[in-house]
């Protein structure tokens, strides 16, 4: 025997999405702003350390300016 289904069962209920929407499009202007251009900075910088990090560059690095 088949199951029907019926229309309102179709997709997600949009009112429930609506609270969710609404609590985050609110900004608070107490809260610490960050541009893009500072979180690609940081990413970058962090992906470019840990890249010499596991290729020993910057131990070789110190070793050449300490005179190990």
């Amino acid at each position: 025997m088949a199951v029907k289904k019926d229309k309102k069962s179709k997709g997600p209920n949009i009112q429930q999405a609506a609270g969710l929407i609404r609590y985050f499009d609110e900004e608070s202007e107490d809260a610490i702003q960050i541009s893009k251009g500072t979180i690609y900075f940081a990413c970058i910088f962090v992906s470019t350390v840990l890249y010499l990090l596991n290729h020993n560059v910057l131990q070789w690095a110190w070793a050449q300016l300490t005179g190990f």
